[in-house]
């Protein structure tokens, strides 16, 4: 608040040692006319040189405490959008295409700014200076004083109808810029399919068509702020010939001199110039305000239920403080799911009514055909998704504020443009060289590891496009155990390899779990006998076979195809 009225004083000194230098400039030049002795001129030769400095200094000093305002509000505001956009991704948006994400993010939150810098610190300065212009003319003479005021007051008005077109097509100019930046993302993401397909030129038309769009409405809405900055520049010799043509009458009473005549007519020009940028800043504010909206949209996908999140998922980004909760943390946390529905958009539920509960270091293997719900659940207790219905619970807690204590691997982690050691550090930033060999050797990536010309420090390439899918697999499987996190949930940590290095894996990750809870997720049905429950999802329901007598006893499963038809025996 401090800084933007500190912004608002300068920028309001600005415009009024502009005003300052107009009428000194115009009694200056009009008495020199009249030849007087040059000690007459004195005092008004300094002032215009005093205004001058005084106007460019104000002008400077406005721009920096400006933008550093600016500056400052962004930087918060893009926390805050990321803040509430990571707990969303990837569950929360299934509809979202990552361009209008990318668009959002950057280029709306960039506009936001001009909320400031283009329309809230011109607006409060012009006012305070245009008060000080009407109030300097109504000194010289009230009439024209009176007539110039009533004509700073008229342009206020009219401004925010003359920059609503603007402001309209802002909105429309920064949701054609989402759509553009979303083809634009997918056509660079899947230009190689696209090519082998012949798909290609019908993308390009697309994007051509998105571009061709955009343009229009990037016209549009420059034609209306142009429109803006010529009523501004016409408003100012209209307001000069009102406030001569009003002073006449004065002028042959002999109350005013002509001098003061030819310095109304400058005040006039004066007080255009306070309030010629007011259209630019309404549409400058419609634009950013269209801006905001679509990034208030990020913490509010929508909901079918219209249940408010904060009630079910409070403070969803929230860890303990440090040293607040070491011994918790390494607990393995109770998991429970109380009749739990799950659904997007109008849809058939993809988890329906399921319960679940997972006592502190049991191992969990969960199995179904693709699509039946097996990922969405692994969201479920990362918070990635709000249950339409029913509770979920880490230790009691909603699972977006227990999320310290879940390690994730995805069934396509990613991996970052950097090398293997930056990629794995992610999840333990403090571990050593000798921690990640391990970790990698543990997964069955030691001689991959030694085969790379770098070792540690070679370089994965965006999305591991240097890598396999069994690699990239396992290396978010070694990243998931290098967390050291109480509960495990794997997604699938076993899709791109064969039956030996599957096996390796999953004797790696049971090692690794003792002590520690784990949910397995999978569509391999074979070799589930080491884990302490097998459960099986279809259609949203839940199947599951459980040993009573823990792990000393062997669970197995018996499938056919379809998994509802599965059998499910104990011994």
């Amino acid at each position: 608040m401090g800084r933007g009225l500190l912004a608002a004083g300068v920028g309001a000194v600005g415009q009024l040692a502009a005003v300052g230098l107009l009428a000194s400039s115009a009694w200056l030049i009009a008495t020199a006319s009249l030849r007087p002795p040059v000690l007459t001129l004195t005092v008004a030769i300094a002032a215009v040189q005093c205004w001058s400095l005084l106007r460019g200094v104000a002008r400077y000093g406005e721009r920096l405490a400006g933008h550093d305002l600016a500056l400052r509000v962004l930087a918060r505001l893009r926390v805050r959008a990321f803040s509430a956009l990571a707990p969303l991704v990837p569950a929360r948006w299934p509809g979202a295409r990552r361009g209008d994400l990318l668009a959002r993010f950057v280029a709306d939150v960039d506009g936001v700014q001009d909320l400031y810098v283009r329309a809230a610190l011109p607006l409060l300065s012009g006012a305070a200076a245009a008060a000080v212009t009407v109030a300097a003319a109504a000194a010289l003479d009230p009439a024209a004083g009176l007539a110039l005021g009533i004509g700073l007051a008229g342009a206020v008005v009219t401004a925010p109808a003359l920059a609503a077109v603007g402001g309209r097509d802002g909105c429309q100019l920064a949701a054609c810029r989402g759509e553009r930046d979303a083809l634009v993302v997918e056509v660079l993401h899947g230009v190689t399919d696209l090519a082998m397909l012949g798909a290609l030129p019908g993308q390009l038309a697309r994007l051509d068509r998105a571009e061709r769009l955009l343009g229009r409405q990037a016209r549009r809405a420059s034609v209306a702020a142009s429109l803006g900055a010529v009523l501004g520049a016409g408003l100012g010799g209209a307001l000069a010939a009102v406030a001569v043509a009003v002073s006449l009458p004065a002028l042959h009473q002999g109350r005013i001199s002509g001098v003061t005549v030819v310095v109304l007519g400058f005040l006039g020009l004066a007080g255009a110039e306070t309030v010629g940028e007011l259209p630019a800043s309404f549409a400058a504010a419609g634009t950013a305000l269209a801006g905001a909206r679509r990034i208030a949209a990020l913490g509010d996908p929508g909901r079918a239920d219209g249940t408010d999140d904060a009630d079910r998922y409070p403070d969803q980004a929230s860890t303990p403080p440090p040293g607040a909760a070491a011994t918790a943390v390494r607990r393995p946390p109770e998991v429970e799911l109380d009749r739990v529905v799950v659904a997007y958009d109008d849809r058939a539920p993809v988890l329906d009514h399921v319960t679940l509960r997972l006592r502190p270091g049991e191992h969990l293997a969960l199995v179904g055909p693709s699509g039946a719900g097996k990922t969405t659940l692994g969201h479920l207790l990362l918070g990635f998704v709000t249950p339409a219905d029913g509770r979920v619970a880490l230790d009691g807690r909603p699972p977006g504020q227990a999320r310290q204590l879940v390690a994730w691997a995805p069934q396509d982690p990613h991996v970052f443009h950097a090398g293997v050691a930056a990629n794995l550090r992610l999840a333990r930033p403090s571990a050593t060289d000798a921690d990640l060999a391990a970790v990698l050797d543990a997964v069955g990536l030691g001689r991959w590891l030694a085969g790379l010309p770098e070792g540690l420090a070679t370089v994965l390439g965006e999305r591991g496009t240097t890598i396999s899918g069994g690699e990239r697999q396992r290396l978010g499987v070694a990243r998931a155990l290098l967390a050291d996190r109480p509960l495990l949930v794997l997604d699938e940590p076993t899709a791109h390899l064969d039956e030996a290095n599957a096996a390796r894996l999953r004797d790696a990750v049971l090692a690794a779990a003792e002590g520690r809870s784990l949910v397995w997720i999978t569509h391999r049905t074979a070799d589930l006998d080491r884990f302490d429950r097998v459960a099986a999802l279809e259609g949203g329901r839940l199947r599951e076979a459980v040993s009573p007598w823990g792990r000393a006893q062997r669970v197995r499963t018996t499938f056919t195809a379809p998994v509802s038809e599965a059998r499910w025996k104990v011994s």
